[in-house]
């Protein structure tokens, strides 16, 4: 008998994923019902399609993971056909992984590829098998021309609102849209607001790289090629956006001017001064569309009804001038340039807000610097950001800006690790982020003046850039914190009521002030990675959505809080990210945690007002935290620090001495009445002399804010 001995390669003989057309996963299970899923939604299949955008041209490509990131998704066409339904984005979410030659994928070459079909955010996906490799069938194919839609084609008439019914069969797709004008324009990302001669919108959006911001309001759009994006938000209004992946894809009519470059001289007037704007504005064909005129426009106050005054050119130049009359003591002034060129076309700047002063005869101080009146900026674009509300001086060079520090980068202070002053006795727009070099010498109370400062924005934090600062002495007394309601951060974003406290140095307490506050979140259910180290404190442990975000012990390139908070969200932050202070607790708090009341500078982050505690003394009386003791050489138990507070003499008459440990830096010190009531307060460091008022004989407890927490000592007044 003869043996047959027969081999099976398991791999080929492996049932493979079946087959389907974009048209098949971009049909919907029941549109009649909004349910836009697709019918194949969670199958694992095959697609064929010629490639139409590039991995590394997606803006998500190598931004989320760093380096070795691949998260991107590129688009699909059915060969030789456009319309509806023959277009699918191909997705990978993945930021560490990488799919094999996806990335490496061409415009032009007709692949195929397997996946799991998905949803996100309205859209239907492919999300790639990172196993499989792209099979790519042949090279070089043309893509399908687009076809032409408009923008009530997919969403509702005037608006930006989405219309599924009509929308769903152009997701994916590749079309064109004539005849826009921008309307507005907004960055990071781009998103560019374009309306037909219906008054109809589309949104353009900077998907892509290759798509700049480079189309100011009243641009003339011949056409605009692009993908059609389904963007559905948890939240907010849902619409579709069309998506050119190059400048290329955008074909402008007649140019409108180009205006930069606008500036003012005194940059801080006082009642006397009258000012003079100067900008540069240039035509894009000089030839044959001249400018024709350019006028300033300004306003007084909160008023929106602006006069125009005509700007002179100056010489030959691209430089126009005009001149503001002088005003009160006080008076906010906002004001706007517009050009216009032979075509008739016509540019307004600044886009998005008016630049803008507020006359002072003291200088340059911060409460102008950060003054705005958001029912000036929100009538001058109605349709623009609402995240943030930028200073009228930004772009501008300011001198002679006094402050007392309230937050320092100093080793010795174990402060927040930034610098923030503030104005003495402003209750209001008196705090301001402070960048430069050679810094890290300004303690918390020292008197300075910031000179040859760019007034700039980061991402709506107003802040001092390439700052020169001198120290003038130590203030006479320290900044105090202003006492805000926790209802005025409900929701976190009310940008409006919270921008007058920008950067400042604020407290929050109960309303009862006899009642806790309490970590009514200890994480923010669902937080993206920038917002992962976010605690809520409140007043009701029902209510987690009301109180004020707190972020300690997170440092990256763009996440700013300090190392020197024991109270954190999660242990993890003790070495991830920048290291927290070893010398201090750790203690991750809970939705048990307790605390009488808490302090720090008031910030905006990652679209979110937050809370930036400096150090455990901007914490009043923490309870039921998780602790650890921190390193082994960290003094932990009340008897060890009342070993290295020397306080002297006790009893006491006028004066008191104390010495505290060099490593501590800068301490809070408050004295208290048996009852618990503050008498007087002070920072102190190393050895100090309290400076205290006239007090009657009797019995008084000083309290000392360690860098452990803070320990009550008992004195007697002779």
């Amino acid at each position: 008998m003869r043996t047959v001995v027969i081999t099976l390669t398991l791999g080929l003989l492996a049932a493979q994923p079946p087959l389907k057309t974009i048209q098949e996963i971009q049909t919907p299970i029941d549109l009649a019902a909004n349910n836009d899923t697709s019918v194949l939604h969670g199958q694992v299949v095959r697609v064929r399609g010629v490639v139409v955008t590039e991995c590394d041209w997606h803006r998500q490509f190598n931004v989320s993971g760093g380096p070795n990131s691949y998260r991107c998704s590129i688009w699909l066409q059915e060969q030789g056909q456009s319309g509806p339904r023959t277009g699918l984005q191909i997705r990978r979410q993945n930021t560490t992984d990488k799919p094999i030659g996806f990335t490496q994928l061409q415009q032009g070459q007709y692949v195929e590829l397997q996946g799991t079909v998905s949803y996100f955010q309205g859209e239907i996906q492919l999300l790639v098998d990172t196993n499989v490799s792209p099979i790519i069938l042949a090279p070089n194919v043309p893509i399908a021309p687009p076809v032409t839609i408009t923008p009530d084609s997919v969403n509702q008439p005037g608006g930006l609102t989405h219309d599924v019914q009509k929308g769903d069969k152009w997701q994916g797709s590749f079309v064109t849209i004539k005849n826009l004008r921008v309307i507005s324009v907004q960055t990071n990302p781009i998103r560019i607001t374009a309306q037909d001669n219906n008054n109809n919108q589309i949104l353009i959006f900077g998907e892509f790289k290759g798509l700049s911001n480079l189309y100011p309001q009243n641009t003339r759009l011949d056409s605009v090629k692009g993908i059609i994006l389904h963007y559905w938000p948890s939240s907010g209004t849902p619409t579709y956006e069309i998506c050119p992946w190059h400048d290329s894809l955008m074909y402008v009519g007649n140019p409108v001017p180009n205006v930069s470059n606008l500036t003012r001289s005194p940059v801080c007037p006082n009642s006397t001064s009258s000012v003079t704007v100067s900008v540069d504005v240039a035509s894009a064909d000089p030839t044959d569309d001249p400018i024709t005129q350019v006028k300033l426009f300004y306003a007084i106050g909160n008023s929106t009804t602006y006069t125009a005054i005509p700007m002179s050119q100056v010489g030959s130049t691209t430089t126009y001038q005009a001149t503001l009359p002088a005003q009160a003591e006080g008076t906010y002034v906002h004001y706007f340039v517009r050009a216009y060129d032979q075509s008739g076309d016509s540019t307004r700047f600044p886009r998005f807000e008016p630049q803008s002063y507020r006359v002072n005869n003291a200088g340059c101080r911060i409460t102008d610097i950060q003054y705005v009146i958001p029912s000036v900026l929100y009538a001058y674009n109605p349709t623009g950001r609402r995240d943030y509300l930028g200073s009228g001086y930004n772009g501008l060079q300011v001198i002679n800006v006094p402050g007392v520090v309230t937050a320092s980068q100093n080793p010795s202070d174990t402060s927040l690790g930034y610098i923030y002053i503030q104005q003495p006795g402003a209750t209001q727009w008196a705090g301001i982020w402070v960048r430069g070099n050679g810094l890290n010498n300004l303690r918390v109370g020292d008197s300075v003046v910031v000179d040859n400062a760019t007034v700039d924005e980061y991402f709506g934090l107003t802040n001092l850039n390439n700052a020169s600062v001198t120290v003038i002495g130590r203030a006479s007394s320290n900044i105090q914190p202003v006492v805000l309601p926790l209802n005025i951060v409900y929701g976190d974003t009310q940008y409006a009521a919270t921008e007058p406290y920008e950067s400042m140095l604020v407290r929050f307490r109960h309303d009862n002030p006899t009642q806790p506050l309490y970590v009514v979140a200890p994480k923010i259910p669902g937080a993206p990675s920038q917002h992962q180290g976010d605690y809520r404190v409140g007043m009701d442990k029902n209510d987690p959505a009301l109180g004020i975000r707190v972020l300690a012990g997170r440092q990256t390139s763009n996440i700013f809080s300090s190392l020197n908070v024991s109270y954190v969200n999660d242990s993890i932050w003790a070495a991830q990210d920048e290291a927290i202070n070893p010398a201090i607790p750790l203690c991750v708090v809970t939705d048990s945690t307790e605390l009488d009341s808490i302090q720090g500078i008031f910030t905006y982050q990652w679209n979110f007002v937050k809370l930036l505690p400096r150090n455990n003394r901007d914490f009043w009386n923490v309870r039921k935290a998780t602790c650890s003791a921190g390193t082994p050489s960290a003094l932990s138990s009340k008897e060890e620090l009342l070993q290295v507070i020397q306080v002297w003499p006790n009893p006491f008459q006028h004066a008191l001495s104390i010495e505290l440990p060099a490593s501590w830096g800068s301490v809070r010190v408050e004295l208290l009445s048996t009852l618990g009531q503050p008498i007087h307060a002070q920072e102190v460091s190393q050895t100090s002399q309290l400076t205290l008022p006239n007090l009657p004989q009797g019995l008084y407890f000083l309290r000392v804010w360690s860098p452990q927490g803070p320990v009550t000592l008992r004195l007697m007044r002779l």
